[in-house]
């Protein structure tokens, strides 16, 4: 009787932790406005994830995505991170290439897995 209770909470728990891996959230509006003018992008033009690691500090990714025309001009390949500090987005660091270990330098490890950026081992 026990293992035809446990086999379903058992299922269960293995469908909740994919949800868990990937926690990082689309921004509010006024989070994606202010985020995408500290790289000096028009809104369309930006891809915004929010970390939920940390409440605060809030940390950030921004990259460019395809949108409307004003966009292609402005295209690249990197991704930028932000950090809200005293009531401000504020820029840490920018790259298209990292090592794991200078980019852990100043983008705490569990903060760089949530957002998905990538890097190399040295």
């Amino acid at each position: 009787m026990a293992q035809k209770i446990l086999v379903p909470i058992g299922i269960g728990l293995c469908l909740l932790l994919p949800g868990v891996a990937g926690a990082d959230r689309k921004p509010t509006p006024k989070e994606k406005a202010q985020i995408a003018s500290v790289v000096h992008l028009p809104v369309i033009c930006a891809r915004v994830r929010v970390s939920t690691v940390t409440e605060k500090p809030k940390w950030a990714s921004v990259s460019w995505r395809r949108g409307a025309a004003q966009c292609d001009p402005l295209a690249s390949n990197g991704v930028t991170v932000v950090k809200k500090t005293s009531g401000r987005w504020r820029f840490i660091t920018a790259g298209s290439s990292f090592t794991c270990g200078e980019l852990y330098d100043v983008v705490p490890k569990p903060i760089v897995k949530d957002l998905g950026i990538k890097c190399q081992s040295a």
